[in-house]
């Protein structure tokens, strides 16, 4: 079993539950759960995905279960080489929320159509992000973090060691 959530606010047990829920009435054992509290954004690492595909290549395991498509990966092309890797062990692929298994090929075919929706739909959401900054920008909004300015006076307290770089970083208010 896969579980991710992008943010730490987030949780997996609905995850949990529904995934669990579909294993066992499949009649199948959970022989492990690689769960992840991290972006698959931007090539972040993922060391329990890494760990699952290891597994998988030791084919510890005859199944992966997660509960959607978009938690294994958020390019097509990233989905599509975990599907297929998967595939090529003899691993199959169970995603809960869409209802497919990528033992058949209808289940293939729809995989393959989905993850290539949800990259599509991943590119519309930075277009639009990307838009709205540029209108911003156009009405004269200030965009990013706000610039912090350091007095003389806050960086003779560092030389004289009265505050260190970060305590003066917290007091300010800046990284």
């Amino acid at each position: 079993v896969y579980l991710r959530v992008s943010t730490r606010d987030q949780r997996l047990v609905q995850q949990w539950r529904d995934v669990r829920a579909a294993v066992e009435a499949r009649g199948w054992k959970i022989v492990a759960v690689y769960r992840e509290r991290r972006s698959a954004a931007h090539g972040s690492p993922r060391p329990e995905w890494r760990r699952l595909q290891g597994d998988a290549q030791r084919r510890r395991f005859g199944a992966v279960a997660a509960v959607a498509l978009d938690r294994l990966g958020r390019s097509a092309l990233e989905v599509l080489r975990a599907v297929e890797s998967f595939r090529a062990r003899g691993v199959r692929l169970l995603l809960v929320r869409e209802g497919l298994a990528s033992d058949d090929a209808t289940g293939q075919m729809v995989l393959t159509v989905l993850a290539g929706v949800a990259q599509l739909e991943r590119d519309l959401i930075s277009q639009r992000t990307h838009a709205g900054l540029r209108a911003a920008r156009v009405r004269g909004a200030a965009i990013g973090r706000p610039s912090a300015t350091i007095s003389e006076a806050d960086l003779q307290r560092i030389a004289r060691g009265e505050v260190s770089r970060v305590g003066l970083a917290r007091e300010l208010g800046i990284g």
